[in-house]
Formats: structure tokens, sequence, C-alpha cells
């Protein structure tokens, strides 16, 4: 079975800057892709603590992004699986900030695996329906709106704000995208390649001809 690949725990204590967040559930997504003939993952956290029960964490593992999902309440509710790539339309929160926004995915994913305890009872193999929408006021990239849909009936919104490593350490306290650990070994191996070719070259240098030689060290010339 696929397994989650976040650097979270069930019950997990996160403590930031400002903030004292506990681990409580997770969902573990899959999607195929017709195009690609392949599964893609995602995981979603579900944390407490912050503003909002309803608060999860997402770690993409294709891009290998983590996201803040904060929940986001507009005047209705709006079916994902009723959107279209592309669309453009006008949502207003119910404080009355108008959001303009694009559809820039739309999708169903499976769930197969659940630990802990999340807000909504939901089992392995159900479908959740999803769209990503982008605001047009908000910076590039860096801000979107997910819409999901539960159980046929259950409808949610988020605010989804991407994490840097930096951010992710002021919020939690910690990174929370895996180790890269062939990265690692890849920058030990070119490190020590490095320092093995200094150690050599030094050790040229100090025995046998060239201009060094000839003004002292071991070399025999006219030094010491």
């Amino acid at each position: 079975m696929k397994r989650t690949k976040a650097r979270l725990k069930i019950n997990q204590i996160l403590t930031g800057k400002k903030t004292n967040l506990r681990v409580v559930g997770c969902l573990l997504f899959r999607e195929w892709s017709e195009k690609d003939k392949r599964f893609y993952y995602w995981e979603e956290w579900e944390i407490t603590g912050l503003a909002d029960y309803d608060t999860w964490v997402e770690y993409d593992h294709s891009d290998e992004v983590v996201s803040l999902y904060e929940p986001i309440r507009f005047t209705r509710s709006i079916d994902p699986q009723q959107l279209k790539k592309g669309q453009s339309f006008t949502l207003s929160e119910q404080d009355g900030t108008d959001h303009v926004v694009v559809v820039d995915e739309v999708g169903v994913g499976e769930i197969v695996n659940i630990k802990g305890k999340n807000t909504y009872q939901v089992f392995p193999k159900e479908m959740m329906a999803y769209a990503t929408l982008r605001d047009s006021k908000a910076p590039k990239g860096r801000q979107l709106i997910t819409i999901e849909k539960y159980n046929n009936r259950e409808y949610d919104a988020y605010r989804k704000v991407k994490l840097d490593s930096k951010e992710q350490k002021r919020i939690f306290g910690r990174t929370i995208t895996p180790i890269n650990w062939w990265m690692i070994i890849f920058i030990v191996f070119i490190a020590t390649a490095v320092i093995f070719t200094f150690l050599d070259n030094s050790s040229s240098d100090g025995h046998g001809g060239g201009a060094r030689g000839v003004y002292g060290g071991s070399s025999g010339g006219f030094g010491k």
C-alpha cells in the first residue's frame, strides 16, 4: 500500500513561533491520469490549534509542495463537478469580500489510506471531487482556492497557500517536506571528491618539481 511521505505523524505536536498545533488525522489520495497512464498521489493532514478546527496541510507527491488549507466561507455552495477548466466567475465570502476566480483544475481523487480521526466520516475507496480556483487578485501561484465535495453532499472551500521551508518552520517549527536522502548522498559524494582532490593536489605540490619546490619545503632546492 502506498505510504504517506510528509514528515508528520498522528498526535504529533508542532510548535511554531506563535502556534501550538496537533496532528489529528490524515487522508491519502490518488488520482488516475489518463494522459500519463499513472496514478498521482497527495496527502492531506488535519491539524488543530489554528483559528479554525477544519484546517489541513497538504503534501503533493508529484511537485513536492506543502500547502496550508484554511476554511473560507462563501455565500453559496459550489459543486466542483459542475465546473470546467478555464471557467471564470465571481464568488462572495460571507463577510462581503468578492473573488473573481478562474478554474485551474478539476478532478476526482480516491481515498486510499486513512489515519487518525478526521472531521468527516470517510472510508477507503471513497471518491472526493475537487476544483482548484485561481484568485485573480492573489499573487500568481501563491494563493489558490480549493473546493471539495465529500460523500456526494458535503461541500467545503479552503484558501490554499503554498509554504516554503521558511514558512513551514515559522508555522510548524520544522519543515514537513520529506528529506531527500538521494540529494544528501549526492552532496556528500561531491564534497568528499572535492576534499580528496584538494588533498591530492596539496600532496603533489609538496613533492617534486614546480615553482613551489624551488623556494622551500622538502623538495631540497634552495630552502633550509
